[in-house]
């Protein structure tokens, strides 16, 4: 900093601080010889001292710019910003008045010492006040060894290179998860953020393209749910709900990784339990249909406005897709918390004993060998409580794929399975391998739900008899027209294999 002291003394000078007439006004141009300006010996211009002491410059007033000689702790500039941003007190006095203290300020731990602690210092000095109410906190990230990110030892991923394979979402959900905005360390891990764009992201988005297919790309203006009979639907909203309560609560506490936990835990459920369990409701063209897709779209964009703040460009995607608003998600009002009724709390709970019952019996059937896509006749379950859920039982049955649930305190375990196989159970198991080959062909041929094919299948006899026993259901689970009995030259996909060591060939062509 110049001052023109008039012949004074700096400490003289220091009674004139404000006078214009002895600073340099804001913007102002001044042409000065360069030889006058400070250099070192290669007349390299060097504003350090000591050749800044040597600087001194004529003012019209007749004094002379010098160098202020009191030097003040660079962090007290720092502390003084909420009053310099706005020229307090010279100037918004009431803006800042309304403004102050900051409802938070966010920086690393090392700033304790320092912008933190000067904040408050100068704050209680001027104000009598705190300059903050909340902080948030982060830690030092270090590569995955432990150590301290260095160029020189390439012990970290190019963050570039980073960005571009998980996207910026997969990356901020991974840091602000971690222990990291809690003013810990953090061993960076791109396993890390591969676990997070796989889990989270990349599921999230696979659960609204399978929405999509179904729905022609139309957006659903009517954004208005009507009461739905199905009790998945009934549960995602309390689900969509609860977690909404956990990241607004999470959120006003300034507890980022609270904040963002909630999100996987939401998807999981989003993706591998309701759009699993209603992929056929998707299928149907009924009321039912109807509202499997008004809850979704209503769910993926309340959630899209709920994860905003942390993953900002998916939800920007979502939002716009499945919106006729000509704006922006950011823009929009955030979903308002609301506690749960006592209904909803038992029907989230229920459906975490129906989903654990679930594991438990398809760990059995891995034990056992046996594919899911096998029917199995019973299964059987110690506990009572849910004798009476006749929806959520049937969701379980459909998921393990059994006949019938039935009770008996008297089992060892908390669950028992039926596992002998009848000749009728193993031909609905053949049915259904047979199903999921005839969908993989659909697949690779590119075709879409919607699409009619006509089969072709060439098989030994005990295979034909067997499809012309489940035509009608095989017919309305893939789609098709027709199912004939011979190989064809011009088709969209074929496959050769086998049904239970038994060949089978068979080809499909959209009509």
């Amino acid at each position: 900093m110049l001052s023109a002291s008039k012949g004074f003394t700096p400490q003289e000078a220091q009674k004139f601080w404000g006078k214009k007439e002895i600073f340099f006004e804001n913007g102002v141009i001044k042409e000065f010889e360069f030889t006058q300006l400070p250099h070192n010996g290669n007349y390299v211009l060097d504003l350090h001292r000591p050749y800044i002491d040597e600087v001194k410059f004529s003012c019209n007033c007749g004094g002379e710019y010098i160098r202020i000689t009191d030097v003040l702790d660079t962090w007290f500039d720092s502390g003084s910003m909420p009053y310099a941003q706005v020229h307090y007190p010279f100037e918004n006095k009431k803006k800042f008045d309304n403004n102050f203290p900051a409802e938070f300020i966010g920086e690393g731990v090392d700033q304790t010492r320092a912008w933190f602690y000067y904040l408050h210092s100068i704050s209680t000095a001027i104000k009598k006040s705190n300059a903050y109410k909340n902080v948030v906190v982060n830690g030092i990230i270090l590569a995955e060894d432990g150590k301290k990110m260095s160029k020189k030892l390439q012990n970290y991923p190019d963050p570039v290179v980073v960005l571009d394979k998980y996207g910026a979402d997969a990356l901020r959900l991974y840091l602000l998860s971690s222990p990291v905005v809690r003013a810990e360390s953090l061993d960076f891990s791109e396993k890390g953020v591969d676990e997070v764009y796989k889990k989270t992201i990349l599921r999230l988005w696979n659960s609204f393209m399978f929405y999509q297919t179904y729905t022609d790309n139309k957006v659903i203006s009517d954004k208005r749910l009507a009461i739905s009979k199905n009790v998945l639907d009934t549960w995602i909203l309390a689900r969509l709900q609860e977690t909404i309560n956990k990241i607004s609560e999470a959120m006003e506490k300034y507890e980022l990784d609270k904040a963002s936990r909630p999100i996987g835990d939401f998807v999981e459920d989003l993706s591998a339990w309701y759009i699993r369990r209603s992929r056929d409701r998707f299928k149907e063209n009924n009321t039912d249909q109807k509202s499997a897709i008004t809850t979704t779209n209503f769910v993926l964009s309340e959630f899209s406005k709920t994860i905003a703040p942390i993953t900002p460009f998916i939800s920007e995607a979502l939002f716009k897709l499945l919106s006729d608003k000509n704006t922006s998600v950011h823009l929009e009002n955030y979903p308002l918390v609301r506690k749960l009724t006592a209904k909803e709390k038992l029907l989230i709970e229920e459906m975490k004993e129906i989903r654990k019952f679930a594991e438990l019996a398809l760990a059995k059937r891995q034990e056992a060998g046996m594919k899911v896509r096998q029917p199995l006749f019973e299964l059987r379950i110690k506990n009572y409580e849910l004798r009476n859920k006749k929806e959520l039982l049937k969701i379980l049955a459909d998921e393990i794929n059994v006949k019938e649930i039935s009770f008996d305190s008297k089992i060892k375990g908390e669950i028992e399975l039926d596992l002998v196989i009848t000749q009728e159970l193993k031909e609905e198991g053949q049915i259904r391998e047979l199903v999921r080959m005839i969908q993989d062909l659909r697949k690779q041929a590119g075709y879409q739900p919607g699409d009619v094919i006509i089969l072709n299948i060439e098989c030994e006899k005990e295979v034909q008899e067997l499809i012309i026993r489940y035509t009608k259901e095989l017919i309305k689970a893939v789609g098709a027209k027709s199912i004939e009995f011979k190989r064809v030259e011009k088709f969209g996909a074929e496959i050769e294999t086998k049904i239970d060591n038994m060949p089978i060939w068979l080809c499909i062509k959209k009509v």
